[in-house]
């Protein structure tokens, strides 16, 4: 079968781009996009290298984006700040966003701070998931989609039924839908609105906890940025959308194509109902097999040289974890999916200074999702991938829109 023209934002790639990583591991070099300007990472050993390639920027937008456009892009998002959004680092101190960032969440984010939250997650859970017990069919996107929404909630003290609670509940999902480049008007105009409702929601949340702090994430990030050089209190709100956007649709999704995954397997899908020690190993292996990340969007502060191609100083680059995960120099036979493969090595979080920081809230919220779906799933259950409804404007993440499952 000939493939389309590799078109990165296309329907094609983002529902199956499979077919395309054996063609770019073949040839074993970095794509170069002219029409998109910019270059594409898939193979394992660039894509490692690239995560952590200290002239690798997070601000993908240096070359997206002129001066004038970045001034509309704040204007209409007022949510961001020049470190948030992709703008130059001020140029009289060195000052890496990242590590601040880092610095200022890590206590929050430690894997014993983490393991604490088992029982809240696994209540959250059961609340969303709980009508998979007995309907016949399912959205298995709209079921999931108020777990991490929830979660993040509640690590930032919003008392469950209070209105700010209901607000960024309802808000959050137009909020992250559309924020991509690629996103139609209408969706920035439904995003623009819900960005205003949630920015309130945290103005509201941060004064009262300057007034009365509490033993809540908000308040932690509020001691954090005040006690750190080269941050400013206007910071903390920035520092809190930051959090949310990284932790909120990447597990949805994540957890719609875990499910999927596992469906169209049911050998792998009953040894894993079976024996529950396996998750943490499977937990990997459905995110090297079916990944909800489309790319990792970076630029280049200076030429980066790999295996004698330049990409050239302020280039955009996408970086593709799913494609390393498909790499069959490290991962033998990449086609079959087995929750019991050696992955030591797997990107599937990134890597070094490109590491997920909330690797471990995201695996606990896999762990307590598919531990629940293991317990309730009907054997049998089914998704049809042609009622699957995908969504390519998204230009980092494969974004499912609808994936009704028949359970009965």
């Amino acid at each position: 079968m000939t493939l389309p023209p590799f078109h990165p934002f296309s329907l094609e790639y983002t529902a199956n781009p499979k077919p395309y990583f054996a063609q770019f591991h073949a040839e074993g070099r970095l794509v170069e996009h002219e029409e998109f300007g910019a270059w594409f990472a898939h193979d394992y050993d660039a894509v490692r290298a690239l995560c952590d390639h200290p002239q690798m920027s997070r601000r993908p937008s240096v070359t997206q984006y002129s001066e004038e456009e970045m001034e509309a892009r704040l204007a209409r998002w007022p949510i961001l700040d020049a470190r948030m959004s992709g703008g130059p680092p001020p140029e009289d101190e060195e000052y890496n966003d990242q590590l601040v960032l880092r610095k200022v969440l890590a206590p929050d984010f430690r894997p014993g701070t983490i393991r604490k939250l088992a029982a809240t997650i696994r209540d959250v859970v059961a609340k969303h998931c709980a009508p998979i017990q007995w309907e016949q069919e399912v959205d298995i996107v709209k079921l999931v989609q108020g777990v991490p929404l929830t979660v993040i909630a509640q690590l930032l003290g919003l008392a469950e039924s209070g209105p700010n609670a209901e607000i960024f509940l309802t808000a959050g999902p137009d909020f992250f839908r559309g924020i991509g480049p690629l996103v139609s008007d209408e969706a920035k105009d439904r995003a623009e609105a819900a960005a205003h409702a949630m920015i309130q929601v945290l103005a509201e949340e941060v004064e009262a906890r300057r007034t009365a702090p509490r033993d809540d994430l908000i308040s932690h990030v509020i001691e954090e940025v005040d006690q750190t050089e080269g941050m400013d209190p206007g910071e903390v709100i920035p520092t809190l959308v930051v959090l949310l956007a990284a932790g909120t649709d990447t597990t949805r999704l994540t957890t719609s194509l875990a499910i999927k995954t596992l469906l169209e397997h049911p050998d792998e899908l009953e040894r894993l109902r079976a024996n529950r020690e396996l998750l943490p190993n499977a937990i990997l292996e459905l995110m090297r097999y079916e990944g909800a990340t489309k790319f990792l969007a970076r630029s280049t502060l200076e030429d980066v040289n790999w295996k004698g191609q330049t990409i050239p100083a302020q280039s955009s680059v996408l970086i593709s974890i799913l494609g390393a995960g498909w790499d069959p120099r490290v991962f033998e036979a990449p086609e079959r999916f087995d929750i019991t493969r050696d992955l030591r090595g797997s990107l599937s979080f990134g890597f070094g200074r490109g590491y997920c920081m909330g690797s471990h809230l995201a695996r606990l919220q896999l762990k307590e999702l598919l531990d629940f779906f293991l317990d309730h799933l009907p054997v049998g259950a089914s998704v049809d991938p042609a009622q699957m409804v995908w969504d390519p404007s998204n230009a980092f993440l494969r974004e499912i829109r609808s994936m009704p499952a028949q359970l009965r």
